[in-house]
């Protein structure tokens, strides 16, 4: 069984490994801004999306859990409650005149991703005993949530393809030194980025992807609706664009984030989200 020092020592390699901890990153815009969306003005309840809007997470708290699968073999879980509020920036019209209200709704979401560590020696020195032996995706949202995410599909011009339909498949897709196994992009290229999510609603959801750095408020790009397949009584919809990753060098999260209609064009409805995340690396 492990021990209180080994249960250190792997919360300590958890709190400083990159990968495991650039997932929150993107998920916070600061501030309302620009929707991207360019189809007009609309009224909070109607067809159509606001002006500007944003998540600003208030709060982060991790909790890890270990189990045990044998004497060899721990699995860690790593969960992050992220606690926040997301503004929306709503026109309406009074007379002839456009006017806008704000309006914050909070929300609160979690992070779960999971490490693989593996007992390789039996020494003093916990560092030579444990081997981080894999990491998986980023796989997050609320708690109800209308909408699931089918795949997310990452190309860089190179052609190198990164595809997930779901965070089970893989569990161990990335190796202990966080970088063999991602997908690499060189700065200033361009990334394909395709999802499809299934969801009841024949409407839309408003689908982005999202990557950022410490020190800077996450970047986001929309992603238009290309398709859309009925099967029986849900919907398959597919959200493609072409988009430019951040130039610095290192290790990032395409967090792919899908926001229910009803949270951004509806004042009472709830927050409701889902979220996965591909890292990769910028050289």
């Amino acid at each position: 069984m492990l021990n209180p020092k080994d249960r250190e020592y792997l919360e300590m390699v958890i709190a400083n490994n990159e990968l495991l901890n650039s997932d929150i990153v993107p998920l916070d815009d600061g501030d309302a801004y620009s929707s991207d969306y360019s189809g007009g003005s609309t009224k909070i309840s109607d067809r159509g999306y606001p002006l500007r809007w944003g998540r600003i997470i208030h709060r982060v708290t991790k909790s890890v859990g270990f189990d045990e699968v044998s004497d060899d073999c721990v699995i860690a879980t790593v969960t992050r409650t992220i606690d926040g509020i997301l503004k929306i920036a709503a026109p309406y019209q009074l007379s002839t005149r456009m006017r806008h209200s704000l309006i914050s709704k909070p929300f609160t979401e979690n992070s779960i991703r999971k490490a693989q560590f593996l007992r390789v020696a039996s020494t003093k020195d916990l560092s030579r005993n444990w081997k981080l032996n894999g990491i998986s995706h980023v796989n997050g949202g609320t708690k109800e949530a209308n909408v699931s995410i089918s795949e997310f599909m990452l190309r860089s011009q190179n052609g190198e393809t990164v595809s997930l339909k779901s965070p089970e498949d893989n569990p161990w897709p990335f190796g202990a030194n966080g970088t063999r196994h991602l997908a690499t992009v060189t700065g200033n290229s361009d990334l394909e980025v395709k999802v499809k999510l299934q969801t009841s609603e024949v409407e839309p959801n408003t689908v982005v992807l999202r990557s950022g750095f410490r020190g800077k408020w996450g970047l986001r790009s929309l992603l238009p609706l290309k398709l859309e397949n009925r099967i029986g009584d849900h919907y398959i919809h597919t959200y493609e664009n072409t988009v430019r990753p951040l130039t610095r060098p290192g290790v990032f999260h395409a967090v792919v984030e899908a926001i229910s209609r009803e949270t951004l064009c509806d004042m009472e409805a709830p927050v409701l989200t889902k979220f996965w995340g591909i890292p990769y690396t910028v050289q």
